[in-house]
Protein backbone atom coordinates (compact mmCIF):
# COMPACT_ATOMS: atom_id res chain seq x y z
CA UNK A 1 0.00 0.00 0.00
CA UNK A 2 1.56 3.19 -0.78
CA UNK A 3 2.68 5.68 1.86
CA UNK A 4 0.84 8.92 0.45
CA UNK A 5 -2.47 6.92 0.00
CA UNK A 6 -5.57 8.82 1.33
CA UNK A 7 -7.61 6.62 3.24
CA UNK A 8 -10.52 8.30 3.46
CA UNK A 9 -10.61 9.54 -0.52
CA UNK A 10 -12.68 7.54 -3.39
CA UNK A 11 -10.56 5.54 -5.78
CA UNK A 12 -11.19 5.79 -9.50
CA UNK A 13 -12.96 2.76 -10.59
CA UNK A 14 -10.47 1.13 -12.78
CA UNK A 15 -8.27 1.25 -9.36
CA UNK A 16 -11.53 0.39 -6.98
CA UNK A 17 -12.47 -2.58 -8.56
CA UNK A 18 -9.12 -4.78 -8.36
CA UNK A 19 -8.66 -3.26 -5.12
CA UNK A 20 -12.24 -5.02 -4.29
CA UNK A 21 -10.73 -8.08 -5.83
CA UNK A 22 -7.45 -8.37 -3.76
CA UNK A 23 -9.62 -7.22 -0.82
CA UNK A 24 -12.00 -10.21 -1.25
CA UNK A 25 -9.37 -12.57 -1.57
CA UNK A 26 -7.35 -11.59 1.86
CA UNK A 27 -10.71 -12.14 3.49
CA UNK A 28 -11.77 -15.78 1.86
CA UNK A 29 -8.41 -17.17 2.07
CA UNK A 30 -9.31 -16.62 5.84
CA UNK A 31 -10.15 -20.24 7.73
CA UNK A 32 -13.45 -18.82 9.39
CA UNK A 33 -15.21 -17.94 6.27
CA UNK A 34 -13.46 -19.65 3.76
CA UNK A 35 -15.61 -22.83 3.91
CA UNK A 36 -18.96 -20.61 4.33
CA UNK A 37 -18.13 -18.52 1.49
CA UNK A 38 -17.19 -21.35 -1.41
CA UNK A 39 -20.50 -23.35 0.07
CA UNK A 40 -22.50 -20.58 -0.76
CA UNK A 41 -21.11 -19.73 -3.77
CA UNK A 42 -21.85 -23.34 -4.85
CA UNK A 43 -24.94 -23.34 -4.03
CA UNK A 44 -25.86 -20.29 -5.73
CA UNK A 45 -23.91 -21.86 -9.00
CA UNK A 46 -26.08 -24.91 -8.65
CA UNK A 47 -29.57 -22.88 -8.05
CA UNK A 48 -28.99 -20.85 -11.50
CA UNK A 49 -27.47 -24.17 -13.76
CA UNK A 50 -30.83 -25.47 -12.35
CA UNK A 51 -33.13 -22.14 -13.12
CA UNK A 52 -31.75 -21.57 -16.79
CA UNK A 53 -32.93 -24.35 -18.63
CA UNK A 54 -36.40 -24.73 -16.25
CA UNK A 55 -37.22 -21.21 -15.25
CA UNK A 56 -35.96 -19.12 -18.13
CA UNK A 57 -33.58 -16.26 -19.07
CA UNK A 58 -35.50 -13.84 -18.24
CA UNK A 59 -36.83 -15.46 -14.81
CA UNK A 60 -33.19 -16.11 -14.08
CA UNK A 61 -32.38 -12.21 -15.15
CA UNK A 62 -35.38 -10.97 -13.04
CA UNK A 63 -34.37 -12.37 -9.66
CA UNK A 64 -31.11 -11.24 -10.16
CA UNK A 65 -31.99 -7.48 -10.56
CA UNK A 66 -34.75 -8.41 -7.80
CA UNK A 67 -32.51 -9.79 -5.50
CA UNK A 68 -29.75 -6.68 -5.57
CA UNK A 69 -32.70 -4.06 -5.58
CA UNK A 70 -33.53 -5.56 -2.51
CA UNK A 71 -30.87 -6.64 -0.09
CA UNK A 72 -30.29 -3.27 1.27
CA UNK A 73 -34.19 -3.53 2.85
CA UNK A 74 -33.73 -7.22 3.75
CA UNK A 75 -30.70 -6.30 5.27
CA UNK A 76 -31.85 -3.96 7.77
CA UNK A 77 -35.15 -5.50 8.08
CA UNK A 78 -33.65 -8.76 9.44
CA UNK A 79 -30.81 -7.24 11.50
CA UNK A 80 -33.10 -4.68 12.98
CA UNK A 81 -36.62 -6.08 13.36
CA UNK A 82 -35.47 -9.65 14.34
CA UNK A 83 -32.00 -9.79 15.41
CA UNK A 84 -32.22 -6.97 17.66
CA UNK A 85 -35.91 -8.06 19.44
CA UNK A 86 -34.85 -9.35 23.04
CA UNK A 87 -38.44 -11.24 22.63
CA UNK A 88 -35.99 -14.27 21.04
CA UNK A 89 -34.24 -14.09 24.69
CA UNK A 90 -37.40 -15.04 26.82
CA UNK A 91 -37.44 -18.77 26.42
CA UNK A 92 -34.52 -21.40 26.34
CA UNK A 93 -34.71 -22.25 23.21
CA UNK A 94 -34.59 -19.19 21.18
CA UNK A 95 -32.24 -18.04 23.83
CA UNK A 96 -29.48 -20.02 22.53
CA UNK A 97 -30.53 -19.18 18.65
CA UNK A 98 -30.60 -15.84 19.22
CA UNK A 99 -27.31 -16.13 21.39
CA UNK A 100 -25.41 -17.58 18.53
CA UNK A 101 -27.08 -15.62 15.47
CA UNK A 102 -26.27 -12.06 17.08
CA UNK A 103 -26.07 -11.49 20.60
CA UNK A 104 -22.76 -13.36 21.08
CA UNK A 105 -21.64 -11.41 18.36
CA UNK A 106 -22.09 -8.00 19.66
CA UNK A 107 -20.66 -9.21 23.11
CA UNK A 108 -17.72 -10.02 21.63
CA UNK A 109 -17.57 -8.51 18.30
CA UNK A 110 -14.03 -9.82 17.25
CA UNK A 111 -14.59 -13.51 18.05
CA UNK A 112 -14.21 -14.86 14.38
CA UNK A 113 -16.65 -18.01 15.70
CA UNK A 114 -19.65 -15.59 15.64
CA UNK A 115 -19.20 -13.12 13.03
CA UNK A 116 -20.35 -15.42 10.35
CA UNK A 117 -24.50 -16.25 10.21
CA UNK A 118 -24.99 -19.57 11.54
CA UNK A 119 -26.04 -22.48 8.85
CA UNK A 120 -29.32 -22.26 10.24
CA UNK A 121 -30.11 -18.78 9.95
CA UNK A 122 -28.97 -18.71 6.55
CA UNK A 123 -30.67 -21.48 5.32
CA UNK A 124 -33.85 -20.17 7.04
CA UNK A 125 -33.48 -16.94 5.59
CA UNK A 126 -33.30 -18.24 1.69
CA UNK A 127 -35.42 -20.89 2.44
CA UNK A 128 -37.93 -17.89 3.05
CA UNK A 129 -37.48 -15.95 0.23
CA UNK A 130 -37.68 -18.89 -1.96
CA UNK A 131 -41.33 -19.72 -0.43
CA UNK A 132 -42.49 -16.00 -0.87
CA UNK A 133 -41.13 -16.08 -4.79
CA UNK A 134 -43.10 -19.26 -4.91
CA UNK A 135 -46.27 -17.75 -2.99
CA UNK A 136 -46.13 -14.64 -4.90
CA UNK A 137 -45.65 -16.30 -8.57
CA UNK A 138 -41.91 -15.59 -8.97
CA UNK A 139 -39.45 -18.61 -9.80
CA UNK A 140 -38.20 -20.03 -6.75
CA UNK A 141 -35.06 -21.16 -8.02
CA UNK A 142 -33.77 -18.47 -9.55
CA UNK A 143 -34.54 -16.14 -6.07
CA UNK A 144 -32.84 -19.26 -4.20
CA UNK A 145 -30.00 -18.82 -6.35
CA UNK A 146 -29.30 -15.10 -6.47
CA UNK A 147 -29.70 -15.63 -2.23
CA UNK A 148 -27.32 -17.68 -1.94
CA UNK A 149 -25.18 -16.04 -4.36
CA UNK A 150 -25.80 -12.48 -1.94
CA UNK A 151 -25.56 -14.51 1.06
CA UNK A 152 -21.97 -15.12 0.23
CA UNK A 153 -20.97 -11.40 -1.00
CA UNK A 154 -22.60 -10.59 2.80
CA UNK A 155 -20.14 -12.49 4.23
CA UNK A 156 -16.84 -11.71 2.60
CA UNK A 157 -18.31 -7.58 4.04
CA UNK A 158 -19.20 -8.77 7.20
CA UNK A 159 -16.00 -10.62 7.82
CA UNK A 160 -14.03 -7.68 6.48
CA UNK A 161 -15.56 -5.36 8.72
CA UNK A 162 -14.31 -7.24 11.82
CA UNK A 163 -10.94 -7.53 10.77
CA UNK A 164 -7.58 -5.97 11.25
CA UNK A 165 -6.19 -5.34 8.06
CA UNK A 166 -5.41 -2.41 5.84
CA UNK A 167 -7.85 -3.13 3.27
CA UNK A 168 -7.04 -1.22 0.09
CA UNK A 169 -10.37 -0.18 -1.61
CA UNK A 170 -12.37 2.51 -0.22
CA UNK A 171 -15.82 0.14 -0.26
CA UNK A 172 -14.32 -1.87 2.61
CA UNK A 173 -12.87 0.61 4.32
CA UNK A 174 -15.56 2.52 4.58
CA UNK A 175 -18.54 -0.51 5.50
CA UNK A 176 -15.81 -1.35 8.15
CA UNK A 177 -15.91 2.40 9.70
CA UNK A 178 -20.06 2.82 9.45
CA UNK A 179 -19.90 -0.93 11.23
CA UNK A 180 -17.57 -0.13 13.74
CA UNK A 181 -20.24 2.42 14.35
CA UNK A 182 -22.96 -0.01 14.90
CA UNK A 183 -21.27 -2.04 17.02
CA UNK A 184 -19.10 0.11 19.51
CA UNK A 185 -20.97 3.43 19.43
CA UNK A 186 -24.55 3.06 18.64
CA UNK A 187 -26.30 -0.18 17.98
CA UNK A 188 -29.57 1.49 16.67
CA UNK A 189 -27.51 3.17 13.78
CA UNK A 190 -25.74 2.23 10.59
CA UNK A 191 -27.36 -1.45 10.40
CA UNK A 192 -26.42 -2.15 6.83
CA UNK A 193 -23.70 -4.52 6.42
CA UNK A 194 -22.83 -4.34 2.42
CA UNK A 195 -24.77 -0.35 2.00
CA UNK A 196 -26.00 2.23 3.73
CA UNK A 197 -28.95 2.90 1.51
CA UNK A 198 -31.84 1.87 3.88
CA UNK A 199 -29.79 3.50 6.91
CA UNK A 200 -30.11 6.58 4.92
CA UNK A 201 -33.84 6.24 3.81
CA UNK A 202 -34.81 5.32 7.05
CA UNK A 203 -33.13 7.62 8.96
CA UNK A 204 -30.58 5.55 11.33
CA UNK A 205 -27.38 6.43 9.63
CA UNK A 206 -24.07 8.00 11.24
CA UNK A 207 -20.98 8.76 9.62
CA UNK A 208 -18.97 9.93 12.34
CA UNK A 209 -18.96 8.50 15.76
CA UNK A 210 -18.18 11.90 17.31
CA UNK A 211 -21.87 12.66 16.06
CA UNK A 212 -23.58 10.08 19.07
CA UNK A 213 -22.72 9.13 22.43
CA UNK A 214 -22.06 5.89 23.40
CA UNK A 215 -25.04 4.07 23.69
CA UNK A 216 -25.52 2.43 27.36
CA UNK A 217 -26.89 -1.09 25.64
CA UNK A 218 -24.38 -1.79 22.58
CA UNK A 219 -23.31 -4.77 23.49
CA UNK A 220 -25.93 -6.06 25.38
CA UNK A 221 -28.37 -5.04 22.85
CA UNK A 222 -30.65 -4.25 26.35
CA UNK A 223 -30.51 -7.96 27.62
CA UNK A 224 -29.26 -6.58 31.19
CA UNK A 225 -30.71 -5.88 34.79
CA UNK A 226 -34.34 -6.56 34.96
CA UNK A 227 -34.70 -7.94 32.09
CA UNK A 228 -31.84 -10.67 32.19
CA UNK A 229 -33.08 -11.54 35.78
CA UNK A 230 -36.00 -12.66 34.68
CA UNK A 231 -34.51 -14.38 31.62
CA UNK A 232 -31.71 -15.63 32.59
CA UNK A 233 -30.67 -17.82 30.05
CA UNK A 234 -27.80 -15.77 28.29
CA UNK A 235 -26.39 -14.25 31.52
CA UNK A 236 -22.74 -14.32 31.89
CA UNK A 237 -20.17 -13.55 34.62
CA UNK A 238 -18.67 -11.12 32.74
CA UNK A 239 -21.65 -9.00 30.45
CA UNK A 240 -21.53 -5.78 30.05
CA UNK A 241 -23.98 -3.51 31.59
CA UNK A 242 -25.76 -0.84 30.96
CA UNK A 243 -22.85 1.49 32.78
CA UNK A 244 -19.97 0.20 31.32
CA UNK A 245 -18.67 2.19 29.10
CA UNK A 246 -14.89 1.45 28.74
CA UNK A 247 -14.97 -0.20 25.49
CA UNK A 248 -13.67 1.53 22.69
CA UNK A 249 -14.46 1.34 18.82
CA UNK A 250 -11.30 0.83 17.13
CA UNK A 251 -9.94 3.87 14.88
Amino acid sequence: MPADHNRNAPMSLIAEIPALGRDTMVVVRQREPRFAVLLYAALSAAFFLYALPTAGLFWTLFAVVLGIATMPVVEFVVHKYVLHILVLAKTPATAQFWDRVHYAHHMEPKDPTVILAHPASTVLLVGVIGTIAWAIGIQPAPMVGIAFALFAFYEVVHFACHMDYDFESHYFRMRRQAHAIHHYVDENRNFGITSSVADRLLGTIVGDKKELKRSPTVRNLGYTGAFADRYPYLKRPDAPTEDSSTTKSPQ
